[in-house]
This record gives structure tokens, C-alpha cells and sequence, in this order.
């Protein structure tokens, strides 16, 4: 049932979030800050339920922006050109297609067009392309003053928002250009020391490294090789320390793919173990009892794992 459970989570896509507490509390706070910044701003132009809803796509850069301050589509540009592109288009169509119901299909279509191409792709600027044609005469009468007042007002009012927050914790510098710089420059003595050392890169280390990231982050090729270093590191460790075998606990074999594997152990008799595969998809059978030579499974496993945030990682970085 275990194993059912996870393959219905893996199809329907829940996500395996290795965030600490700490960290969602942030972004909550962040998104709340940042959003009562933009309501105030957005109530001085457009009066009625018009200033709420035109919050909503503002909204949804906040996720983003405190959420996922690293990430690509969270970054300044995307954020403030989006929003501005995909305004534009809105209005244009708003005032030449006369089928609102057309109108609304070519601005989200366009937006996401034109946002591609100005390298500015944010999704929520297609919800701010869709309000301009159906956000009622309060909307029209801004005409082209919508793009910015109040849509440039608050994007900039987000994006302060977001360096002025993110910058209060070190871990969480906004743009992400300063995070990565910082982190280069405290790493740079470390990749000296052990630039002759190519360790061997297994899963769990991969899920070490997001771990002490600990940022919910769409990837960029700055962040994959940021995860690299830290994976690295993870696995100096891993090699350093010796293997103990116990009653209980469980063991990975540190392989890629399809021959990754964790087991668990449940028993010691002797020169014998018992043990019961817990992940992976290798010729092993989840879940059944199996047993071979405490030497044999001595020489398959390679790190002593644990559970955390649903994702397999070397126990001493378990944040549960």
C-alpha cells in the first residue's frame, strides 16, 4: 500500500519540498508584506473589487519572488518586463478586438509569445494580459495608463519588497545574481583544496545538496552547478566516514539510475542479515523479506540513510 500511495504521488506530480520550517514561515511572511505593498498601491488608481483582482497576478509573482528567490522566473527582469510586455498586449487587444471572448485568447497567447522572446517569461504576466481585456470600464478608462499605474507601480513595489526582505537572510539573497556571487566567493578556497578529488556523485548526495540549499528552486545552469559543489562535498564526507552496520537503520549503495537502491536492516544473526528493500528499482523486490552474508552487505552499501522531506538523504543532514 506504501509503495501504491508513493506511485500515485509521483503520477498526480506532489512535489518533494526539502524547505525547512523556517523557510516557508519566510516566504509566507515575505508574500504577505510584499502583497499588502501592492493593494495599497493598486487602491490610490482603480477603486471597487477592480484593485483586488488586479492584486491577484501580483500575487502570484509573490509566490515566486519569496517562494523561489533563486529561481529563473523569479528574477527582476521577468518580473517587471512580464508584467509590462504582457500589459501592453492586453490593452492593445482590449481596444481592437472587439469579441472580448477572442480578445482575452490572442493577449494571454501573445504575452506568452512576446515574453519568450524578450527573455521575460513570468506566468503570471499572462493573468495581467487577461485582466486588461476583462477587468470592466474601471480597466478600460486607464487605457494605456494601466500599463503603469498601477501594473509598473507594483512590480516595482514587489521587486523592492523582495531585495529589502530576502536581503535580511543570508540564504536567501534577492536577485539570485548576489546569491550565487556570495556563495562562489565563501566556496572558492574549498574548490582549491580539493580540486585534484573527483568523488563518485550519488542520489542522496543530490538530495544533500537541495537540502543545504534549502531553497524551492526552478533550475537554472547556475544552480545545477551550485548543486554539484554541494553534492561534491557531500560525498567527501560520505567517503570519509566509515560504515557501521546496525539493527534498523537503513543503507543506500550510492548508485545512479536504475541500480540505486536503500535497504533496510532487520536483523543481525551472526554472520548473517536480514534485510527489506525500502526504495529504488533495482533487482531487488521492495518490501519482502530477503537475507544474504553481513560481508556480501558490507561490500553493497555505501551510506547510512534517512527519510527527510521525502527524499532519501545521508542521516547527519536530516532536517525532520
Amino acid at each position: 500500500m506504501r509503495n501504491f500511495i508513493k506511485e500515485v504521488g509521483l503520477v498526480i506530480g506532489i512535489e518533494q519540498n526539502t524547505t525547512s520550517q523556517l523557510e516557508k514561515l519566510l516566504s509566507g511572511l515575505g508574500g504577505f508584506f510584499g502583497i499588502s505593498l501592492c493593494y495599497l498601491i493598486s487602491n490610490i488608481y482603480v477603486s471597487g473589487p477592480a484593485s483586488l483582482l488586479i492584486v491577484a497576478s501580483a500575487g502570484a509573482s509573490a509566490v515566486l519572488v519569496f517562494a523561489v528567490p533563486h529561481g529563473a522566473l523569479s528574477q527582476p527582469w521577468p518580473v517587471i518586463g512580464g508584467h509590462l510586455v504582457s500589459a501592453c498586449i492586453g490593452v492593445y487587444c482590449q481596444q481592437h478586438i472587439a469579441d472580448i471572448q477572442i480578445a482575452a485568447a490572442v493577449a494571454v497567447g501573445l504575452a506568452i509569445f512576446a515574453m519568450y522572446h524578450m527573455r521575460c517569461l513570468h506566468p503570471p504576466g499572462g493573468a495581467t494580459a487577461l485582466f486588461a481585456v476583462a477587468g470592466g470600464d474601471s480597466i478600460y478608462s486607464l487605457g494605456y495608463a494601466y500599463v503603469v499605474f498601477p501594473v509598473l507601480l507594483n512590480t516595482l513595489a514587489l521587486v523592492g519588497c523582495g531585495v529589502l526582505f530576502n536581503a535580511l537572510f543570508k540564504w536567501r539573497r534577492y536577485p539570485g545574481h548576489w546569491f550565487r556571487r556570495e556563495y562562489a566567493e565563501s566556496t572558492s578556497i574549498a574548490k582549491r583544496g580539493f580540486r585534484h578529488i573527483s568523488p563518485d556523485i550519488a542520489q542522496e548526495d543530490f538530495a544533500a545538496a537541495l537540502h543545504q540549499m534549502n531553497s524551492f528552486i526552478d533550475v537554472t545552469p547556475d544552480d545545477l552547478s551550485e548543486l554539484f559543489e554541494l553534492a561534491s562535498r557531500s560525498a567527501r564526507r560520505r567517503k570519509r566516514k566509515p560504515l557501521k552496520i546496525q539493527t534498523g537503520l537503513c543503507y543506500s549503495n550510492a548508485a545512479r539510475g536504475e541500480q540505486w537502491a536503500v535497504r533496510e536492516v532487520l536483523a543481525i544473526e551472526g554472520k548473517r542479515i536480514t534485510f527489506r528493500t525500502a526504495a529504488g528499482k533495482s533487482d531487488d523486490v521492495i518490501g519482502i523479506d530477503q537475507s544474504c552474508s553481513l560481508r556480501s552487505f558490507k561490500q553493497w552499501a555505501r551510506c547510512k540513510v534517512i527519510m527527510s522531506s521525502g527524499l532519501w538523504v545521508p542521516c547527519e543532514l536530516s532536517n525532520d
